[in-house]
């Protein structure tokens, strides 16, 4: 074997290691033990704060909720794009301290409210603006321990 095919080779190694690598940190929601939770038996933080949301306006404009509020944040959110055209691909929540990362499909009801690193996901969209009574809300709870 020639030194450049050897080059060649080590390159694929090398490249093909960063990306398995990359993706050990990353899990998708999916994969991640949840449950069915209804609203009244959400913990009492999140049921006050969705009941009496002192800025409702930032609340509706949110995608992620991440409770208490005024607390350091754990959590952050990032859009990532399709590779062709200007389509979102998926959301991807970023724990900061861990460096760990959960994809969360498109079409994933939002907000995504983080409590006590657990995410809980409504069974519908614009839960702030379009549903009257809370309490007929479902929410899907994710261990992201």
């Amino acid at each position: 074997m020639s030194k450049n095919n050897i080059s060649k080779i080590l390159y694929g190694v090398l490249f093909l290691s960063i990306l398995f690598f990359s993706s050990c940190n990353s899990r998708n929601i999916k994969t991640l033990k949840n449950e069915k939770v209804s609203f009244n038996d959400l913990p009492v933080e999140i049921t006050e704060h969705l009941k009496n949301s002192i800025d409702l306006q930032s609340d509706i404009n949110s995608m992620l909720l991440e409770l208490p509020k005024g607390k350091e944040p754990n959590y952050r959110l990032e859009t990532v794009n399709t590779s062709i055209g200007p389509w979102v691909d998926y959301e991807k929540l970023i724990n900061i301290n861990k460096d760990i990362s959960y994809k969360i499909d498109q079409g994933v009801p939002s907000p995504y409210i983080v409590y006590d690193d657990k995410l809980y996901v409504p069974d519908r969209y614009n839960i702030f603006t379009t549903v009257d009574d809370l309490s007929t809300l479902v929410f899907t709870r994710y261990d992201l321990k």
